[in-house]
């Protein structure tokens, strides 16, 4: 059978990892069903996601995520370097003389500049370890641009305070996203994993979370899952609680 490459819902087995064989019903590789009722039976989210650090945080799913991510990248930007320069051409807005040729390759220029600049502007960070300590919400403004003019637009703004072992305070801000806000508690044990690949912050006790945030895609898994139903990177879970 073949595997599932394109459409919706889940991709890979979220207790294998392995992807999903269209037409089955139950993952070849693990056994366990792709149907969400009958996979967890009467399991409990609650427990699920363990007490301790992750032993998953050197699995070359991560990094492969990322060189398929980076592919993908150059694939649809290559595709607008050509796009954009034949629809320009097809309506007239340039031509090919010395003056189009130039604006076509600062088109494409800054396309794979951006392009570039974005997929490579993650390096290796410190590893730290804190405690939540505090979290607020903080209502802002900020301009956009609307047609030719910039106007003020209100939004919320989630942070989360860390007390890290140094004794040093480190707030991160996650901007619109009450989820994860939520998903942190004051009193919480975190680590941050610096490696590029890695980038997340993982709770100590994920035993009391009924989901679990994939580090690579940001899916919502049920904490029950072994591995992202999305992008096939495992979640990273501590010690199940019986």
């Amino acid at each position: 059978m073949a595997k599932k490459l394109i459409g919706y819902g889940d991709f890979f087995c979220s207790n294998c990892g392995d992807r999903i064989e269209k037409g089955k019903k139950k993952c070849p590789a693990c056994g366990v069903w792709y149907s969400e009722k009958k996979r967890y039976g009467t399991s409990s989210a609650l427990g699920a996601g363990g007490i301790g650090w992750s032993d998953r945080i050197k699995d070359p799913r991560y990094k492969k995520y990322d060189r398929n991510y980076r592919r993908y990248s150059y694939i649809w930007v290559g595709a607008l370097s050509i796009i954009i320069p034949t629809i320009m051409l097809a309506t007239g807005d340039i031509s090919l003389d010395k003056e189009g040729i130039t604006v076509i390759a600062v088109i494409i220029g800054v396309l794979w500049l951006f392009c570039l600049a974005f997929l490579y502007r993650g390096r290796n960070k410190p590893d730290w370890d804190g405690q939540v300590v505090d979290k607020r919400i903080d209502n802002k403004t900020r301009r956009v641009k609307s047609g030719d003019d910039y106007i003020k637009e209100n939004y919320v703004e989630y942070i989360v305070v860390f007390r890290l072992t140094d004794g040093s305070i480190k707030e991160v801000s996650y901007k619109d996203s009450q989820t994860r806000f939520d998903y942190f508690r004051i009193g919480d044990y975190v680590h941050f994993h610096g490696k590029k690949h890695l980038s997340a912050i993982e709770k100590y006790d994920k035993s009391q979370d009924e989901i679990l945030f994939c580090i690579k895609c940001h899916q919502l898994n049920d904490a029950r899952n072994n591995f992202c139903s999305r992008c096939g990177c495992p979640l990273l879970k501590g010690k199940p609680q019986k």
